[in-house]
């Protein structure tokens, strides 16, 4: 028997599983914990540890959200809290710009680019969604529209008489 020789495959292979398992131990950790709503948030709410909670979603899949920011916008129950869901309404467009209140898509997210038509004259402005309209589906869609000082009176006018539409930007 100790003419034999050493058993040197088995002893790779168990090296080699060893080594894998190590490795499947000591990896470093692709999952960051990621607020949830743990009830429903209303805009203007603070999002915090009580309405919270945290679940482990993979790295990079959310942009981070930090607790303490006011909701700009409602989130529903088991929801993600996302970026766009925080903050303050005036973060999302230009400093000196004014909010009109016009008839909003309900698709249309705070940020999003948007084209004001005024339907009497054709004049065409830039804005920025900075509210969306209430999610309740017997209320109107009016939300706010962030345009430029430039266009505000028009845009105003034109919402106030009706002849305002929201044109909502695919990219």
């Amino acid at each position: 028997m100790w003419l034999q020789t050493p058993p040197w495959g088995r002893w790779a292979a168990a090296l080699a599983l060893l080594a894998a398992a190590a490795w499947v131990e000591l990896r470093p950790d692709t999952l960051v914990d990621h607020p949830f709503a743990a009830a429903p948030i209303a805009a203007g709410d603070e999002v915090n540890e009580a309405n919270t909670e945290m679940r482990r979603v993979p790295a990079g899949l959310l942009d981070a959200v930090s607790l303490g920011a006011t909701a700009i916008r409602s989130v529903e129950e088991g929801s993600p809290v996302l970026d766009e869901d925080v903050g303050s309404p005036g973060s999302r467009f230009p400093a000196g710009w004014w909010v009109v209140s016009a008839e909003i898509p309900p698709w249309a997210l705070v940020g999003d680019r948007v084209r004001l038509v005024m339907l009497d004259s054709g004049a065409v402005a830039e804005g920025v969604v900075a509210s969306r309209p209430s999610d309740d589906p017997l209320a109107p869609g009016e939300g706010g529209v962030a345009v430029s000082p430039e266009s505000a009176d028009e845009a105003a006018a034109a919402a106030a008489e009706g002849r305002l539409a929201v044109l909502v930007s695919t990219g």
